[in-house]
């Protein structure tokens, strides 16, 4: 079923659905930093309650997407240069990490998916569809994380991970992106734990300078 506007309803819970649609206009650009979100008008246009829209902004919140100014109620948020520098300096620690636990269990005989993730990213990349492509490479981080078997991991990234997420939407040389986890994933699956962690420390690294000198120059 969908709503006039076209969001489609399915199993997930409401507030769920209001915030993939709202977090992917941020993603998008479609609702830029800065832009205002207004509860009442966010409803009308998804053709649902204020409530689970209440309940989307606060997850949105929570994640670092949006915040409220006392002179402008809520609001998509600007990430200043030191909040992405300390962001950055995160991921470089606790990637490096997912890497080598990745590659623990690539020694121990567990296979990992990453190479679907990479794949997927040149198809779409080769279809001229960068959102898909960028939807991928979020993915591919985000299966590091999960292969890693960390759970205490997942929890530490997971307040991050809306801001990581759009900050992965901000390269714009999507193919040395590609090319980049195409070397971290091969560093991952060839079971070497060093190696893995050493190439995701200079993926992130090479991500870190392109973002920055992208949103800040």
């Amino acid at each position: 079923m969908t709503t006039q506007n076209g969001l489609y309803r399915h199993d997930l819970p409401l507030r769920e659905i209001v915030g993939n649609e709202i977090r992917s206009r941020i993603f998008s650009g479609t609702f830029p930093p800065g832009a205002r979100l207004i509860e009442r008008d966010l409803a009308a246009e998804f053709d649902v309650s204020r409530f689970p829209v209440r309940e989307a902004i606060r997850i949105l919140h929570r994640e670092g997407l949006v915040e409220t100014l006392p002179t402008r109620g809520i609001v998509v948020k600007r990430l200043e240069r030191r909040e992405v520098e300390e962001i950055f300096d995160i991921r470089e620690a606790l990637e490096g990490l997912a890497s080598k636990l990745a590659a623990e269990r690539v020694a121990a005989g567990e296979h990992s998916d990453l190479q679907k993730y990479v794949d997927q990213s040149r198809s779409a990349l080769a279809d001229d569809n960068p959102e898909a492509a960028r939807v991928a490479n979020s993915e591919f981080h985000d299966q590091i994380i999960e292969f890693s078997g960390s759970s205490t991991l997942h929890d530490i990234l997971t307040p991050l991970m809306g801001r990581l997420h759009w900050l992965f939407g901000q390269v714009p040389n999507l193919d040395a992106v590609c090319n980049e986890h195409s070397e971290l994933c091969a560093a991952i699956n060839s079971g070497d734990p060093k190696a893995a962690a050493e190439e995701a420390q200079r993926h992130v690294l090479s991500y870190r300078n392109q973002t920055l000198e992208h949103l800040f120059g």
